[in-house]
Parts: C-alpha cells; sequence; structure tokens
C-alpha cells in the first residue's frame, strides 16, 4: 500500500507501508515515469512504515529491470526505521546511480528538506 505525498515535475515523493502489490506497482509505474523524464534531476522520497517489502518477491525483479533500461533520480530520500533501511537499500543502490541518504523515521523533515529544499511543504498524511 501506497499514498502519494508529492507529485511534481521531476519531483516524487511517497509513504510506502505494508508492503507493494503488483496492482500498487501498476499504478506506481506511470508516476515513477513521470517524474524521470520530467526534469534533468529528479527526486525521489521514499518513506517506509511498517514496510515489509513486495508481493510477490518477482515484482521487485520487474521493477528493477523497468527502471534500469528508462532513466535514474539524481537524488533519493530513504526515511524508516533501520531495519527497514536495510532492506532497501541494497536493492536501492545496485538500481539507481542516485545520491540515497537515509533518515530515521524521527527525522522526517529534515529528509523532506534535502529532498525538495523549501519548494514544497510536507503534506501531513
Amino acid at each position: 500500500m501506497y499514498a502519494i505525498l508529492l507529485e511534481k515535475p521531476g519531483y516524487l515523493a511517497l509513504k510506502v507501508a505494508d508492503s507493494i502489490t503488483w496492482d500498487d506497482y501498476q499504478e506506481l509505474r506511470p508516476l515513477l515515469d513521470t517524474a524521470l523524464h520530467s526534469a534533468k534531476r529528479p527526486r525521489l522520497y521514499w518513506e517506509m512504515e511498517y514496510f515489509r517489502g513486495w508481493k510477490p518477491d518477482e515484482l521487485w525483479r520487474d521493477f528493477q529491470f523497468d527502471l534500469t533500461v528508462t532513466a535514474d533520480f539524481s537524488a533519493i530520500a530513504l526515511v524508516g526505521s533501520t531495519a527497514n533501511i536495510n532492506q532497501v537499500m541494497p536493492a536501492m543502490e545496485v538500481i539507481f546511480r542516485a545520491d540515497i541518504r537515509t533518515f530515521p523515521e524521527g527525522e522526517k523533515g529534515n529528509a523532506w528538506t534535502w529532498f525538495c529544499g523549501n519548494q514544497f511543504e510536507r503534506p501531513s498524511k
């Protein structure tokens, strides 16, 4: 399950909880494509809450292939528990050549500022 926190040209902010399903991926794919192709230096904010991964597991391989053949984010902010960050960081490092920074759950404000400066307010979702 996911929520879109921000979708602007070159900026995509998502909050993910529980797991990402095939249906979620089908909805997210166009959002990722738009963010990746709408600016020279696109940025991604990925906030995790009780994240348990991708279902089915094959979904991650599809996601990895799709993104490596398209474009790349210039910066990615990963926000979550140490366990969540440890779960996704190895895959993110393989897929993206971005500047990936991690932030603990208590530093959402710092992560948001690094993600977009003061351009956009962080929604309270």
